[in-house]
Formats: structure tokens, sequence, C-alpha cells
């Protein structure tokens, strides 16, 4: 079975694709890094009651193909998340830096030329 993939496209027409490396360690489990409770509702106490369970093993201890998928999506999960992430503070920064130049020259500032 090939491992899955996926496309982000953007609404001006960008993409970028995810891909799954089999041997890398965010492939090979079901604990995601990006999903469940956050460190700061750990730290409170909150107890995670929606762990997902392990990857389900065979007789010679390897995977079952539908526990490789879930691991597999898992970590693909985890590459969307923090791109999205990433993108969404690139984009605040670009916001930042665009409305600081806007009150600049609105302040009759250096950049009001």
């Amino acid at each position: 079975m090939q491992p899955p993939t996926a496309t982000y496209c953007t609404p001006a027409g960008d993409s970028h694709t995810f891909t799954v490396a089999p041997d890398a360690p965010r492939y090979q489990t079901t604990d995601g890094t990006t999903s469940g409770p956050s460190a700061y509702v750990l730290q409170a106490g909150q107890i995670d009651r929606d762990r997902p369970s392990p990857p389900k093993l065979d007789a010679q201890g390897e995977p079952t193909p539908l526990a490789r998928l879930r691991m597999h999506l898992t970590g693909l999960q985890d590459d969307i998340n923090s791109f999205l992430t990433s993108e969404m503070q690139r984009a605040k920064n670009k916001k930042q830096k665009i409305d600081g130049a806007q009150e600049q020259r609105a302040a009759g500032g250096p950049e009001a030329a």
C-alpha cells in the first residue's frame, strides 16, 4: 500500500504537497504532536481521556495495514497543522508590518514620502 499524500491549495492557486516518509519516527506513532490537549491544559491538571490507542500489531509484531495507515495519517496531520500554523503566523506578521507602515505614513513618519 502506498503511503497517503495531501495537497494544500491556496485561494491564489499556490500549492504545497505533503508526503509521508514511512521510516521517520513521526509516521510510526498514533500520538500526534499537534493534536490533543495543549501543554497548558495538561499542566492545569486536565487528564487526556481521548488519547489514541497504540497501533495494533500482527503476530510478527509488525503494525497491521490499518494501524500503519493510522500512523501515517497522524504524521501527515501533524505536518499539515505545523505548515498551516506557520502560514498563519507569516500572514499575521505581514499584516502587522503593513499596518505599522500605514500608521507611520498617517503620522507623517519617515515612510510618508
